[in-house]
């Protein structure tokens, strides 16, 4: 009885958290410097961040078992697509699921941008990651500009508005 009781409340617990982080949005960053970011893809190949500079980088940590994260995946997906040919790139960091995992969901749901692999979360970790899905946009220069606890519409327009903000050189650049 007290396992039921246990496993209910946190359930409980954690339905409530993704209620409220799903509340929030776009919020300036004022969390420090950008952490490392070095992870195999998919595929194998190792990609960095520092690899993406001069580009706005979505970095989105996720799993296949969180309904926020699942939800959320399309509209990233469309925004990728409505960028094409732009500075824009979207990294999806899944935390420590099995790559067949991974690719039964992607079958799923189409993806069409990196996924990365953080295996021991240690990435995760280092990002503050703590609550799924969490989201930063990385500016040309690196530096992390926004973040968003929570799933949302990548595809409203006042997030369209602060990437296209982020991809538009400054006046007199």
């Amino acid at each position: 009885m007290q396992t039921w009781c246990s496993r209910a409340l946190l359930i409980v617990v954690l339905l409530c958290n993704a209620a409220i982080a799903s509340a929030q949005q776009l919020k300036a960053w004022s969390g420090g410097a950008t952490p490392p970011l070095a992870l195999p893809d998919l595929d194998g190949r190792q990609q960095r961040l520092e690899a993406y500079r001069g580009k706005v980088v979505l970095i989105n940590f996720w799993a296949t078992w969180c309904e926020p994260c699942r939800e959320e995946m399309p509209s990233m997906n469309k925004l990728r697509t409505s960028l094409a040919g732009r500075a824009f790139e979207v990294l999806a960091v899944n935390l420590a699921e099995p790559e067949t995992r991974i690719r039964r969901f992607m079958e799923q749901v189409p993806m069409d941008f990196a996924v990365l692999l953080d295996r021991d979360s240690s990435v995760a970790k280092a990002w503050k990651a703590r609550v799924l899905p969490v989201s930063y946009l990385v500016g040309p220069d690196g530096r992390i500009r926004y973040s968003v606890l929570g799933g949302m519409d990548w595809n409203e327009e006042r997030v369209r508005k602060a990437i296209l903000d982020m991809l538009s050189p400054a006046p007199g650049k």
